[in-house]
């Protein structure tokens, strides 16, 4: 069963989904977090489903689920979605188990009992992080459009010159053969100078 809770209702607001069958824990994370939206899931299947139907600006999960592990699940979310900060968090957490959950691609590992302080400031700091980093990718996205735009005026220009070439050339072809055909030559003598013009304009 999905159970789902919106604590701000602003689409402006930072979009979280957390991931954790312990509704104790939800009621920390709507104290906490009351200023973002949340959506709370309570198993792995429920997670990976909702990470993939909508996009949020960070994950919060359990690395003990009924179904899984946070760990796997963050494996998973990586795969579609290789750069939202995920927050890894478990009541038992040995030092193997937060660097596994870096490797699979966590940005924070949280062990509980976690304060309401202690989450939302690694919450913010998260968001923030991303948030700023969205800048240089704009950057770098829109230095990428320029480059792109410039090359098709480049090769909208050079089309351009050569089909007014090409118009240009029929159109003197057509005024040659009619003064060449006026003065008595055939179009069969015309078609071959033409040709022999057409070589020496190429060389």
């Amino acid at each position: 069963m999905e159970i789902t809770r919106r604590m701000a209702s602003s689409n402006k607001k930072a979009h979280i989904l957390l991931v954790d069958n312990k509704q104790d824990d939800w009621g920390l994370v709507a104290f906490a977090l009351a200023e973002y939206s949340v959506i709370a899931t309570r198993n792995f299947v429920e997670g990976l489903w909702h990470a993939r139907q909508r996009y949020f600006d960070l994950y919060i999960l359990d690395n003990w689920l009924p179904d899984g592990f946070g760990v796997e699940l963050c494996r998973l979310i990586r795969e579609f979605d290789p750069h939202t900060p995920i927050l890894l968090y478990s009541a038992c957490a040995y030092g193997d188990d937060i660097e596994e959950a870096r490797n699979a691609g966590a940005q924070a590992y949280l062990i509980k009992p976690v304060t309401s302080n202690e989450l939302r400031r690694t919450v913010n700091g998260l968001i923030s992080s991303a948030r700023a980093a969205v800048y240089d990718a704009k950057r770098a996205e829109m230095a990428a459009i320029k480059v792109e735009l410039q090359n098709r005026q480049l090769q909208n220009r050079r089309r351009m010159e050569a089909a007014s070439k090409s118009h240009l050339r029929a159109a003197l072809r057509v005024r040659a053969m009619r003064a060449y055909l006026a003065a008595g030559g055939t179009r069969g003598d015309f078609a071959r100078l033409w040709v022999s013009l057409r070589s020496q304009e190429l060389r």
